[in-house]
């Protein structure tokens, strides 16, 4: 008799197992807030795009999004923390370019196959940015600057070996000039760096310096766009200037391996139903950010191989 309790408890247990990971189950979910993790600071385009999504995705499934910033090694402090919390959808933490590049490092601890990602949701380039009384008019004017007296210039962005000291690195290649990078937590924090004179040029999304562009306080003396910014048509490309540089930033949110299918599933068409709502693409549009379509499985493989490709540009930075 005991044995057959044991055995009919165990066959209980795996019944409930499998019930919680079943369709119908994941119809129902969630049943308790959401925890969304934010890699940068406070203010920053990225922890900006995670409120709005928390605020709608929150809509759309019935339950409350709480928002948390956890910024730090270009994002290892949030991905830790996501990967310490059971792999259960509840906790979603963000990802962008950037997280390529800190999976790329030599002894990284974070793959891309320890985390299911679920969507990228915005795409913009980057751009150098100066302040209005800057002696700088033109990005050849910054890079003669740099060629004459590169300890005299002082560049910056958000995180090291990140996304956008990338570009400051293609630009070097292209322009055949040298610089110290001085990172940030957030390019809102580089921002105010630039503003406050502690940087004469900064990296960083035309989206972070916003309002300061519109102020006339901040001027962008070129895009990292393929062409012309729909946004910022005034702002001539790198390329166009005489630097093949093309680079966009993506960002989006993901979930720790082992996350139920059907929880990640209903995650996703969640965002999916949030792109179409017009508080979304009104939010899109005044922050001048472009969509990135594409499925689970495709931008699984995009990450992937993105890793791959910025190995040799973090290679560079230890020679």
């Amino acid at each position: 008799m005991k044995y057959s309790v044991r055995w009919w408890g165990a066959c209980a247990l795996a019944g409930a197992l499998l019930a919680a990971l079943s369709p119908a189950r994941a119809a129902e979910w969630p049943e308790r807030p959401l925890h969304f993790i934010t890699t940068s600071a406070a203010g920053s385009p990225l922890d900006t795009m995670m409120r709005s999504l928390g605020k709608e995705l929150g809509d759309v499934l019935g339950q409350t999004v709480v928002v948390e910033n956890r910024p730090g090694g270009t994002g290892a402090v949030g991905m830790n923390m996501a990967l310490n919390a059971p792999a259960d959808g509840y906790t979603v933490v963000s990802a962008t370019g950037s997280t390529s590049f800190l999976m790329a490092e030599k002894d990284s601890r974070f793959q891309p196959s320890d985390f299911i990602f679920l969507r990228a949701l915005q795409t913009e380039p980057s751009s150098v940015a100066v302040r209005k009384d800057s002696p700088y008019r033109s990005l050849k004017d910054l890079v003669e600057a740099l060629k004459r007296q590169p300890d005299k210039v002082n560049v910056g962005g958000y995180a090291t070996a990140g996304f956008h000291q990338y570009v400051l690195y293609r630009l070097e290649q292209k322009a055949g000039f040298k610089s110290t990078w001085i990172p940030y937590q957030g390019g809102n924090q580089a921002l105010l760096a630039l503003l406050g004179g502690h940087l004469h040029a900064a990296v960083i999304t035309p989206s972070t310096a916003m309002a300061q562009i519109r102020s006339g306080d901040v001027r962008l003396l070129g895009i990292s766009s393929e062409s012309r910014n729909e946004f910022f048509p005034d702002v001539p490309t790198f390329r166009e200037q005489g630097y093949d540089v093309v680079e966009t930033l993506w960002r989006g949110v993901m979930v720790t391996k082992g996350t139920p299918p059907a929880v990640a599933a209903r995650l996703v068409r969640g965002m999916e139903e949030v792109e179409k709502r017009p508080a979304w693409k009104t939010f899109m549009r005044e922050n001048m950010q472009d969509s990135m379509p594409m499925s689970q499985p495709d931008l699984q493989r995009f990450v992937a191989n993105e890793v791959a490709d910025r190995r040799q540009f973090l290679t560079s930075l230890q020679k």
